[in-house]
C-alpha cells in the first residue's frame, strides 16, 4: 500500500507541475480513480505465476513453475500443484506456512540434493541447444523431418529481428536426422546402460512385429534404479528369420555390444510361444544352457487373455464371432448405419458406435460386450426386421431371436470384469515379480469361489430363472457351460502358474510392501537361498537386515507419513516434472485408485498406497552403500518381469512414428527415434535447459562429428 500511495503522490506532483491548481474535490476524485485503477491492474497481474518468485530466498528451495498453466505453482517438497489465480504471492505464503509443507521440507532437505544445471552463456551453445530442443520435440510428437525443417524456418522468420539465436538456427532434414541417429539416440541409450551396469542385475524382453515386409525385434531391459523399477529399449533390430537360434544369437550380440554380463541376466521375457519357451530347442533353453539360474519370464497378461479365449470353446454360442459379424455388418455401410439410427430413435436411445473386437487385443472383448449390451434393444430390433437372404444375417437373427445370446453376454460381462481387472494390474508400469503371486492367486481364488457358489452374475441368474420356466433343459445346459468356462480359465492359468512357479513367486512376494510377512527374516532367507547371487555374504546380510528393520521402525513412527517421505524422495531425484506426470495431480506417482486402496500394509492407513519399488529405493538410499547385500537381492528380484506389456507399447510407438506418411524411414532411424521416445521422460521445454548443461552433446550438435559416425559405419 505504501508503494501504491507513492505512485499516487508522484502522479499528483506531475499534475501540479503541468496543470493549474484545482479544488480539493477534484484532487480527491483523482486519487480515488488512480487508486481504483491501480488496484484493478494489480488484481489482473496477481493471477499468474511470476518468475521472480523463483529467485526469492524463502521460495527458491521448493517452488517450481508449471509450464502448462500460468495460474498454477508446484511445490517440489510436497509434490503438489496449487493455484495462484486468486491470491497470487499470498498463495505461496499460505502453502509455505502449512504444517504439511513444513514436515515435507524436513524430509526434502535431507534427501538427495538436486544437481543445479549450469547454463553457459555462449551464443553458439544456445543455438545448438535450441536446435537440439526442436529436434527432440519433433521426435517426441512424431513430426516428419520436412515438418521439422519448416518449423525451424518459421521460428527464424518470426524472431530473427528480436533474437540472434533464432536468426542463426540451421536445422534441415539431414542435420535433424544426424542429431537423432548419432547424438540423442546413443546418448539416452548409454544413460540406460550405465544405470543397468550400476544395478548389476537385469532382465531381457523382446517380441516381434511386421511393418510391411520388414520384421522387427525390440529388445528391452528391466532393472532396479534409485527411483524404483525402470524399463528401457536398448536396441531395435531387423531380422527376417525367427528361429530360436537366430533370436538367441541376436540377443547375445546385443548383450555383448553393450558390454552387459550374461551371468547377471536374471530372466528372459517374451510371449508364450514354443519358439520362446518350448521344452527342448527354444530361446529360453538356449539361455538356460549359458545361465542355469535364469527365470522363465512368461507374459501373464497373454496367459489371462488366452485363458478367456480358450474357454469360449465350451460356450454354446461363439460370442467372438458374433461380435465380429455385427461390427463388420455396419463398418462399411453408411446406409445401414442410417437404418440403425432409426431404431435408436424408436427406442429413444442415443446412438453410439459399436466397438470392434480384435482377436489379438487383450482388452477389447469386454468393451465390445459392454457396448452391445448397452445398445442391445435397437440392435436386436434392427436384425429381427432384416431379410434373411444372407447367411450372416440368418445367424445374427437367430442369435437375437433367443434369450441364450443375451444370457451368455451378461455372463461374460460379469466374469470378464474380474479377469480384466487382474490383466490391468499386470500391465502397470511398476508391477513386478513381487506382485505377481498376489494378482494371479487372488484371481484364481475368486474364480474358484464363483464356481463353488455357482454365481454367474445377478442379471444372468434372472435370465436363467425365466428360462427355467420355459425350457429347463436349455437353462441347465447354459449353467453347465458357464461352469465349464470358469473351470477352463482356472486350468489354463494353472498350466503356466503350476505349483513350482507358484512357490517361487510366493516367496518373492514377501518383498512386496503389501505382504503381511513383510521384512520377516525367515522369508528373506528363503529368497536368498532361492536366487543365485554368488558373492552374497549372508552374515553381513543379517546385520544389514537388522539395520533396515530399525530404520523402517523409526520411519513409520515419525510424524511424517511414509508415503509423503517417499514422495519427497522421488521428487528430489528430478528437478523437472516428467512427461508422464505433467498434467497429473500429486497422486500421479502412485496410481492411488479404488483397486489399490485395500492393498495396504498393517502399518498403513487406509488413505495411502506405497509402491514396493519406490519403498525399497527410498529405504536403500537413506544410507547409501551401507546395505550392499540387501541391495543385490532387491536388484535381482525387481528385475524379473511378469508381462511383456512394455514391449507391446513399443509397437504402438513404432506405429505412430513409422506411419504410412513417413514410409521412407529406415530401421536405423526408427531405432533411434524409439530410443528417444522410450528412454527419455524430459519435457520438451526442459530439454533446452538440460542441453545447455551438457557440453559434449552441444559439441556434437555443433560440429561435423555427428556425420562422421555415419561415415565410419559405412566404411565398416
Amino acid at each position: 500500500m505504501d508503494d501504491l500511495l507513492e505512485d499516487i503522490c508522484i502522479c499528483e506532483n506531475d499534475n501540479v507541475e503541468n496543470e493549474q491548481p484545482v479544488t480539493t474535490t477534484t484532487t480527491t476524485t483523482t486519487i480515488t480513480k488512480t487508486l481504483t485503477s491501480t488496484v484493478q491492474m494489480q488484481k489482473k497481474k496477481k493471477g499468474v505465476f511470476r518468475k521472480e518468485w523463483l529467485s526469492m530466498k524463502e521460495y527458491s528451495k521448493w517452488l517450481q513453475e508449471v509450464k502448462t498453466d500460468s495460474t498454477q505453482a508446484r511445490c517440489k517438497a510436497c509434490s503438489k500443484t496449487f493455484s495462484v489465480r486468486c491470491d497470487g504471492k499470498t498463495a505461496l505464503d499460505k502453502h509455505m506456512n502449512r504444517d504439511a509443507h513444513k514436515t515435507s521440507m524436513k524430509t526434502f532437505e535431507k534427501s538427495t540434493l538436486i544437481t543445479t544445471l549450469t547454463i553457459p552463456a555462449s551464443e553458439s551453445d544456445k543455438i545448438s541447444a535450441a536446435e537440439g530442443m526442436l529436434v527432440y520435440h519433433g521426435v517426441k510428437h512424431g513430426h516428419s523431418y520436412v515438418s521439422q525443417e519448416c518449423g525451424t524456418n518459421l521460428v527464424k522468420t518470426l524472431f530473427e529481428s528480436s533474437s540472434s539465436v533464432a536468426k542463426s538456427l540451421s536445422c534441415g532434414k539431414t542435420k535433424s536426422r544426424a542429431i537423432v541417429c548419432n547424438v540423442f539416440g546413443p546418448y539416452f541409450t548409454k544413460k540406460i546402460v550405465d544405470e543397468v551396469l550400476e544395478a548389476r542385475f537385469y532382465s531381457l524382453s523382446y517380441d516381434s512385429s511386421n511393418k510391411g515386409n520388414c520384421k522387427t525385434y525390440p529388445f528391452t531391459v528391466q532393472f532396479f534404479s534409485d527411483v524404483g523399477v525402470k524399463r528401457a529399449l536398448i536396441q531395435l533390430i531387423e531380422d527376417p528369420y525367427e528361429t530360436a537360434e537366430d533370436i538367441f544369437q541376436n540377443a547375445c550380440k546385443i548383450i555383448n555390444d553393450f558390454q552387459l554380463k550374461i551371468e547377471n541376466l536374471t530372466s528372459v521375457g517374451a510371449d508364450n510361444t514354443n519358439v520362446n519357451f518350448g521344452e527342448h530347442h527354444s530361446v529360453f533353453q538356449l539361455f538356460k544352457n549359458e545361465v542355469p539360474h535364469i527365470v522363465q519370464g512368461n507374459c501373464y497378461a497373454h496367459i489371462l487373455h488366452n485363458a478367456a479365449k480358450h474357454a469360449h470353446d465350451v460356450l454354446p454360442i461363439d460370442i467372438e464371432s458374433v461380435l465380429c459379424k455385427i461390427y463388420s455388418h455396419f463398418s462399411r455401410s453408411a446406409k445401414r448405419i442410417e437404418e440403425l439410427k432409426a431404431y435408436y430413435e424408436f427406442v429413444q436411445s442415443e446412438y453410439s458406435t459399436l466397438l470392434q473386437h480384435i482377436l489379438t487385443r487383450w482388452l477389447s472383448l469386454l468393451r465390445s460386450v459392454e457396448r452391445l449390451l448397452e445398445k442391445y434393444e435397437p440392435i436386436k430390433l434392427y436384425f429381427l426386421n432384416q431379410p434373411t437372404t444372407i447367411k450372416n444375417q440368418q445367424l445374427l437373427k437367430s442369435f437375437f431371436d433367443s434369450t441364450d445370446g443375451l444370457c451368455i453376454l451378461n455372463f461374460l460381462q460379469n466374469l470378464l470384469n474380474e479377469i480384466q481387472r487382474a490383466d490391468l494390474q499386470l500391465q502397470r508400469t511398476y508391477t513386478t515379480a513381487v506382485d505377481l503371486h498376489r494378482i494371479i492367486s487372488g484371481l484364481v481364488k475368486k474364480l474358484q469361489q464363483r464356481l463353488h457358489d455357482k454365481y454367474f452374475g445377478n442379471t444372468t441368474h434372472e435370465i436363467l430363472k425365466q428360462l427355467q420356466e420355459i425350457d429347463a433343459n436349455k437353462a441347465e445346459e447354459l449353467k453347465q457351460s458357464f461352469e465349464s468356462f470358469i473351470k477352463t480359465v482356472i486350468e489354463y492359468i494353472k498350466s503356466y502358474y503350476d505349483d513350482d512357479t507358484r512357490q517361487f513367486y510366493e516367496k518373492l512376494s514377501f518383498f512386496s510392501y503389501q505382504s503381511l510377512e513383510f521384512l520377516a527374516w525367515e522369508r528373506l532367507m528363503d529368497v536368498a537361498d532361492l536366487i543365485k547371487v554368488n558373492d552374497l555374504n549372508k552374515d553381513e546380510l543379517y546385520s544389514e537386515y537388522c539395520e533396515i528393520r530399525v530404520l523402517y521402525d523409526n520411519l513409520i513412527k515419525t510424524d511424517i507419513k511414509l508415503s509423503d517421505q517417499i514422495k519427497s524422495y522421488i521428487s528430489s531425484k528430478k528437478d523437472y516434472v516428467p512427461i508422464s506426470t505433467v498434467n497429473d495431480n500429486s497422486d500421479s506417482l502412485y496410481d492411488n485408485n479404488d483397486e489399490e486402496v485395500e492393498l495396504v500394509h498393517k502399518n498403513q492407513k487406509k488413505d495411502e498406497y506405497v509402491r514396493s519399488d519406490h519403498f525399497w529405493s527410498y529405504l536403500l538410499n537413506i544410507n547409501p552403500n551401507s546395505t550392499p547385500n540387501m541391495k543385490k537381492i532387491i536388484c535381482y528380484i525387481f528385475s524379473i518381469p511378469c508381462t511383456n506389456a512394455y514391449v507391446e507399447t513399443i509397437f504402438s510407438h513404432m506405429k505412430h512414428a513409422w506411419s504410412d506418411y513417413r514410409n521412407r524411414m529406415d530401421i536405423e532411424l526408427v531405432d533411434a527415434e524409439l530410443k528417444i521416445r522410450m528412454n527419455s521422460d524430459y519435457p520438451c521445454a526442459y530439454m533446452y535447459k538440460y542441453l545447455l548443461s551438457q557440453p559434449d552433446i552441444l559439441n556434437k550438435i555443433r560440429t561435423n562429428e555427428k556425420y562422421q559416425q555415419k561415415k565410419r559405419r559405412n566404411i565398416e
